[in-house]
């Protein structure tokens, strides 16, 4: 066997062992079960003035929505909540 030969056969078995270990950090692909049991989400966005009152955005807390991004330029309030 000439060095050159025994380079390419040390690359590979490097690249084997290289391959072979990074494999277990790999996400595996979502299956249907995983993915029936994911959380499904509805979204809700309204004008919202911000004026120091809360009461549009409690009464949607009390609804289960959960406030995910205000944008006070333009008075928009988006909320989420689990799907039912």
């Amino acid at each position: 066997m000439n060095i050159r030969s025994l380079g390419i056969s040390l690359v590979f078995v490097a690249g084997c062992a290289v391959g072979g270990a990074s494999a277990r950090f790999v996400v595996p692909p979502a299956s249907a079960q995983q993915a029936a049991t994911l959380t499904k989400w509805e979204y809700l966005c309204q004008g919202m003035r911000y004026d120091g009152t809360v009461g549009p955005a409690n009464r949607a807390g009390a609804q289960g929505w959960e406030l995910v991004t205000y944008d006070p330029g333009a008075g928009i309030a988006c909320f989420k909540r689990p799907k039912l």
